[in-house]
C-alpha cells in the first residue's frame, strides 16, 4: 500500500507542467478555450459527481496543487498558476521549489487542514477549489499565494458563484506582489 502511495505520489510531481524553469506571465499569453472551463468529458464518470465542499488535511504537491487523504483526485488551487516544479529533464526548479515550499510554509500554520469550496473540474479532472486554511482566522490560500509573488493569476475571467470579487481581490495581490517584486517576479519581469 505504501508503494502504491508512494508511486501515484512520484507521478504526481513529475508529471509534465505548463511552464518552463524561466517562463514569465505575459499579458500576450492566450486565454484558456470555452472548453477548458467546461466540465471535462469523463471526469465525472471516472472520479463521480462534482462536490461542493472538501475539508481534511492535505500536503503540497507542487505551488498550485494539494494531495489529501480521502481525494479521488489532487485539488489545484483556484484562480493562480505556479512555476513548473521540474524541467523538462525533470530536474527541479528553484522557482517551482519556492512556490511549493511557501505553499506548504502556509499549510503548516493549521497542521496542513483546510477547507475548500469546489468549482470545477479542470483539463487533468482535478477538481479546481478555493481553498483556506481551517483555522479561527481562515487565509485564502490562493490569495495568499499570490500575495508572496511565487504564483500569478490564472483563469481569473472565471468568477466564483460563492465570491463573484474573488477576481478582482486576486488582481490586486498580484499587482501589489509585482510592484513589490517579492517572490519570483524580479526573475518574470527580467531582472538581474
Amino acid at each position: 500500500m505504501k508503494r502504491l502511495a508512494l508511486a501515484a505520489l512520484s507521478i504526481a510531481l513529475l508529471a509534465p507542467a505548463a511552464w518552463a524553469q524561466n517562463a514569465k506571465p505575459s499579458a500576450a499569453t492566450p486565454a484558456a478555450p470555452a472548453a477548458a472551463s467546461s466540465k471535462p468529458q469523463g471526469c465525472t464518470a471516472t472520479h463521480g459527481a462534482l462536490p461542493q465542499n472538501w475539508s481534511g488535511q492535505v500536503f503540497a504537491l507542487d505551488g498550485e496543487t494539494l494531495g489529501g487523504s480521502g481525494l479521488k483526485t489532487p485539488l489545484r488551487i483556484w484562480g493562480v498558476q505556479a512555476p513548473a516544479l521540474r524541467d523538462a529533464q525533470r530536474v527541479e526548479t528553484v522557482p517551482g521549489m519556492r512556490a511549493r515550499a511557501t505553499l506548504e510554509d502556509l499549510l503548516s500554520r493549521a497542521d496542513h487542514k483546510v477547507k475548500c469550496r469546489i468549482a470545477r473540474y479542470d483539463s487533468e479532472c482535478r477538481l479546481v477549489a478555493q481553498c483556506a486554511l481551517d483555522e479561527a482566522q481562515p487565509i485564502d490560500l490562493g490569495g495568499a499565494m499570490l500575495a508572496s509573488g511565487v504564483v500569478y493569476g490564472h483563469e481569473l475571467d472565471e468568477p466564483l458563484s460563492w465570491e463573484p470579487r474573488a477576481a478582482q481581490r486576486y488582481a490586486d495581490a498580484e499587482f501589489e506582489a509585482r510592484k513589490a517584486r517579492k517572490g519570483s517576479w524580479p526573475l518574470w519581469l527580467g531582472e538581474p
